[in-house]
C-alpha cells in the first residue's frame, strides 16, 4: 500500500468549525508553545547534563563497547531531536550545536578514537553551557566563535 491510499473501510469524520473557533484554537496552541518556551532552556540544560553524565560513564577507560555505543546512540537521538526543537523555541544556537553533534555521529560507523569521543563531549559541554545561560538567538559573535571552534575540532579527525 502506498502512502497515498487510505485503508479500505476507513471512515474519516470531518467537522466544520468557524473561523472564530479556528482562531481560538490556534491562539490557545500559541499560548501553550510560549509557556513551553519559557522553560525550554532549563529543560534542555537538564537533558544535556543527563546525556553528558551517561556518556562520561559509558566512555570511561576500559568501558564495555556495547554500553559506549548505546551512549553514543542516545546522544545522537537527543541532539537530532533538539536541533529542530531548539529553533522552534527560539534557541537556534542550541539547534546548530545539536545539529553539528548529530551530524558528526551520523557520519561515522563507530566512534572509536579518544579524539572522536572528546568531540562529542565538547558538543555536550557547549550545549549545557548555552542552555544554562539561556542564550536565545544565534549567540552573536560568541556563538559564531563557538561554532568555529567545534568545526575546527571536527576537522582534526576528518
Amino acid at each position: 500500500m502506498d502512502g497515498n491510499v487510505v485503508a479500505s473501510g476507513a471512515k474519516l469524520a470531518v467537522t466544520e468549525i468557524s473561523k472564530e473557533e479556528l482562531d481560538r484554537r490556534l491562539d490557545a496552541a500559541d499560548q501553550k508553545i510560549k509557556r513551553l518556551a519559557q522553560n525550554f532552556d532549563m529543560v534542555a540544560a537538564d537533558m544535556f547534563q543527563e546525556e553528558m553524565e551517561k556518556f562520561q560513564s559509558a566512555t570511561a577507560a576500559g568501558g564495555d563497547i556495547d554500553i559506549r555505543n548505546d551512549a553514543v546512540k542516545s546522544v545522537f537521538t537527543v541532539t537530532h531531536d533538539m536541533r529542530g526543537l531548539s529553533k522552534t523555541f527560539g534557541y537556534p544556537l542550541l539547534g546548530e550545536i545539536s545539529s553539528s553533534c548529530a551530524d558528526f555521529i551520523k557520519n561515522r560507523d563507530l566512534l572509536e578514537s579518544d579524539k572522536e569521543l572528546e568531540i562529542v563531549r565538547l558538543h555536550l559541554g557547549a550545549l549545557i553551557l548555552i542552555a544554562k545561560q539561556g542564550k536565545t538567538g544565534d549567540g552573536g559573535a560568541e556563538g559564531a566563535t563557538l561554532m568555529s571552534q567545534l568545526a575546527a575540532a571536527i576537522s582534526t579527525v576528518e
